[in-house]
């Protein structure tokens, strides 16, 4: 069966700031900034995080009493479509 484990592509420069991250791609000369919610997903981006994990694991950093699926899968699909994260199915 198929899962879901996002993954962030290598030689990304990833610098912490007050408001979230910022990500530098060399490969396209582009400068993302992540607010706090997408630098958590991004970061937890490590290939061995399912979507639901991510999503359980923001909604105990934000003290959320339900598990916001839907917004951590359009947060992952926006990292994904800025060309941050590998295809996410593995």
């Amino acid at each position: 069966m198929a899962r879901f484990l996002p993954t962030v592509i290598e030689g990304l420069d990833v610098n912490e700031e007050p408001e979230g991250l910022v990500v530098y791609d060399p490969a396209t000369d582009q400068v993302h900034y992540l607010n706090s919610t997408a630098a958590i997903v991004f970061t937890l981006c490590d290939g061995q995080h399912e979507v639901a994990d991510i999503a359980a694991i923001v909604a105990g950093a934000f003290g959320l009493e339900e598990t916001p699926l839907d917004v951590i899968t359009a947060c992952l699909d926006t990292l994904e479509d800025e060309g941050l994260l590998h295809n996410l199915l593995q």
